[in-house]
């Protein structure tokens, strides 16, 4: 017997977020309204008119900016994965590589505040897409990068 998963069943945030393709839409709004609460607590921190209050400010537009980017792409994904078309080559696998850079770029910036008693250890990064993802660089023992385009381990 087939069970059939609901349009909410498939779309419901994760318990625990694994892979960046357990990832939806209402994932973002905690982590957004959490790094705006941060960001704005350091530009208050800063001198008006002072160079440390302007990076301060354009790192709370960028991040929100930011936000507002990963809950498009989520948008996105949503008819992706209720079509079942997680591993359709072409755009679908450009969506899904840039919904875990996207993540992975505002969980860094979260964490730096992870000290704070809003954090939650949800935000963290996400090194793989799915369960395959994981296996198959698992199973390359190495040979290729596990860093990304970041670093040092960028190709030209």
């Amino acid at each position: 017997m087939t069970t059939h998963e609901s349009r909410s069943d498939l779309l419901a945030p994760a318990v625990l977020l694994e892979f960046s393709d357990d990832l939806r839409y209402e994932d973002i709004e905690p982590l957004r309204t959490f790094l705006e609460g941060r960001l704005a607590e350091l530009v208050a921190g800063q001198e008006e008119g002072g160079e440390a209050r302007f990076a301060a400010v354009r790192l709370r537009d960028i991040t929100v900016s930011d936000c507002v980017h990963l809950a498009d792409l989520l948008t996105e994904w949503e008819p992706v994965v209720l079509a079942r078309m997680q591993e359709q080559c072409g755009h679908v696998q450009t969506l899904r590589q840039n919904i875990a850079e996207w993540w992975n770029r505002l969980t860094l910036t979260a964490q730096r505040f992870s000290g704070h008693p809003g954090y939650r250890p949800r935000w963290r990064p996400l090194c793989h897409m799915c369960v395959a993802h994981a296996e198959f660089l698992e199973s390359d023992g190495g040979g290729m990068s596990r860093h990304g385009y970041e670093g040092t381990s960028a190709h030209p």
